[in-house]
């Protein structure tokens, strides 16, 4: 939200939902270097504008805790959660992405313990909508297999996050979660048809 804020606007929306025939939006709370831990309310406001804007399209929107070490701020997420179900959970196409791309933390002993504090805080207002879990190693092949092998237990309402790039994730990728969505709902909150850098090269790849 700090880096791109121009396009949080229901503009944006409106040209997704409308021209594009998107269904979902995800919006993006950027949490440091910048963003929600230095300037709450104002990347606050960028952020309802875009969650205001899809319910009133009424398409899905996924609340994007965009923090690629979460579990050092939990607080600071569990603080804005409670706060987003408190206005926005009673909406049933409003989603909550609690951790986006954990870096190269361990599965069991730092991201379950999160997710389910995160859970718990989120629950107790809202115990319906669907959560999406970050897992391990940007939410990557690696990280959907350790989620897979060993998932949440006593919750509901909860899927597993894999990204995909086709410009830098090929077979292995596709492999990790043909297997994963086997065994657990495995929802990609983040794809591209360029390398996984956002596409630095300028090519697209679509095979």
């Amino acid at each position: 939200s700090q880096w791109m804020g121009q396009y949080f606007n229901r503009d944006t929306v409106d040209a997704l939902a409308c021209q594009w025939g998107a269904n979902v939006v995800r919006a993006a709370m950027g949490v440091d270097q910048g963003g929600y831990l230095s300037n709450k309310q104002g990347e606050l406001a960028k952020v309802r504008t875009v969650m205001e804007a899809a319910i009133e399209r009424g398409v899905y929107v996924i609340i994007d805790w965009h923090d690629h070490e979460a579990h050092n701020h939990k607080q600071d997420a569990i603080d804005f959660f409670k706060q987003m179900a408190n206005d926005y959970g009673h909406y049933p196409h409003v989603l909550y992405e609690t951790f986006n791309e954990p870096l190269q933390v361990d599965w069991n002993g730092v991201l379950k313990p999160y997710h389910t504090d995160l859970l718990n805080a989120i629950r107790a207002i809202d115990p319906y909508n669907v959560a999406l879990l970050g897992t391990p190693s940007w939410s990557g092949a690696s990280g959907i297999t350790d989620a897979s092998n060993s998932p949440l237990s006593g919750q509901t309402n909860v899927v597993y996050v894999q990204h995909f790039y086709s410009g830098s994730h090929r077979d292995y990728e596709r492999s990790a979660y043909s297997s994963a969505a086997a065994k657990i709902p495995v929802f990609i909150s983040e794809y591209g048809i360029s390398e996984a850098d956002g596409g630095s090269n300028g090519q697209i790849y679509t095979d």
